[in-house]
């Protein structure tokens, strides 16, 4: 059962981050009106790296990092193919490694807060 978790964990990021990706760009979820200025939408693909660590809790940031870093090229396939390019190139790669940071800080913060939980059972 763990070496199944350890390959549907980083798939399963891969899946979640292609589905954030998809739906920002489609507008199927609006954070701003404004087209130049900060992207606020950045700050949902902390949701891949959140679930990845709920599901796979021994190796969250290596699981959600892999799925990120396997979704970052099929997410820039499909913008190529079916999204009109806005940026230059230099700002699309910051952009998909700016998504990348997010959802390993999900990660983060899930192994965050199952070794605060933990440090606190042991002490009561």
């Amino acid at each position: 059962m763990a070496f199944w978790r350890k390959l549907i964990a980083p798939l399963f990021c891969c899946i979640i981050f292609v589905v954030t990706f998809i739906s920002l760009k489609n507008s199927w979820i609006v954070v701003r009106d404004i087209t130049p200025g900060p992207e606020y939408g950045l700050l949902l693909f902390l949701l891949p790296g959140l679930l990845t660590g709920l599901i796979y809790r021994d190796s969250p940031i290596f699981s959600s990092l892999i799925g990120a870093l396997i979704s970052v090229p099929v997410c820039t396939a499909l913008r190529m193919m079916f999204y009109p390019r806005v940026r230059p190139l230099v700002q699309e790669v910051a952009y998909a490694t700016s998504a990348i940071f997010w959802c390993v800080l999900g990660a983060m913060l899930i192994q965050l807060l199952f070794t605060a939980y933990k440090q606190f059972r042991q002490h009561r």
